[in-house]
């Protein structure tokens, strides 16, 4: 699944559940850090000679250990409702896993495993149904996702914007009310 794609699912759980920004930024990020174990394709890209990233992508933060450390970390940083914190958290993270099993075939027809029980188990899961990263399953959901997420602008007047600041939250908010209501009109 594409990172924009991962990025309104898990704006998406915490919106579902919770009224504040701080709170739903916490679970936004919760949910996009399992990508962190992709950092070795900059490294890899810098150094010329290292495979970091074929080596380390979905492995360190594609498991159940980092799913518990991260959801634990948002839950602890939330101000109120830390267990719905903790649990929206965990819930993106493994939304995240789930969507990476079924749909991050690589063009090379490499399925990426989850090693979901690393460290204490290195079997990596696959899916022998998993599509192409950007197969049209992948492209709907996104769509999906983005028709969603321009609901709740509708509806509660929020954006996964907000992760990005309030100026580019304020702009988004207001271009899609402009665009919808010029729609309606019509």
């Amino acid at each position: 699944m594409t990172p924009s794609a991962h990025l309104m699912m898990s704006w998406l759980c915490g919106a579902s559940t919770l009224t504040t920004k701080r709170e739903r930024i916490f679970i936004t990020v919760a949910g996009l850090t399992p990508d962190l174990d992709g950092a070795g394709l900059l490294i890899d890209w810098l150094s010329g000679t290292t495979r970091y990233y074929q080596q380390w992508h979905h492995i360190y933060g594609h498991n159940l250990l980092f799913a518990i450390g991260i959801a634990t970390c948002a839950g602890l940083l939330a101000r109120t409702r830390r267990g719905c914190v903790w649990l929206m958290s965990f819930i993106a993270i493994h939304l995240h896993l789930f969507t990476d099993l079924i749909g991050s075939k690589g063009p090379d027809g490499y399925q990426w495993p989850i090693q979901y029980f690393y460290p204490f188990n290195d079997t990596g899961f696959t899916w022998q149904g998993q599509w192409a990263l950007n197969a049209w399953q992948n492209q709907l959901i996104w769509l999906l996702l983005l028709l969603v997420c321009i609901g709740y602008i509708k509806r509660k007047n929020i954006s996964f914007f907000e992760l990005f600041g309030d100026k580019l939250d304020s702009a988004a908010r207001a271009l899609c009310t402009r665009l919808l209501s010029r729609y309606t009109r019509q």
